[in-house]
């Protein structure tokens, strides 16, 4: 291989690792958009349980 190819190749190879590098911080930032958001929901459906004057807790009532 003569300088130029390689130098050619070279510049190919950092700019495919740069652009996955990219692909998967943007992935990893998406993900952690969506868990932030389903956390919220299942925060506010914890909230909306309701509370009995009197009683020590609230009822709960989960089906899997």
């Amino acid at each position: 291989m003569d300088m130029v190819t390689s130098i050619a190749n070279m510049s190919m190879a950092m700019s495919s690792a740069k652009f996955q590098q990219d692909l998967g911080l943007t992935m990893m930032k998406k993900t952690m958009e969506a868990n932030t958001d389903m956390i919220n929901g299942i925060l506010d459906m914890a909230e909306a349980v309701p509370h009995f004057p009197g009683a020590n807790g609230s009822i709960l009532d989960v089906r899997a």
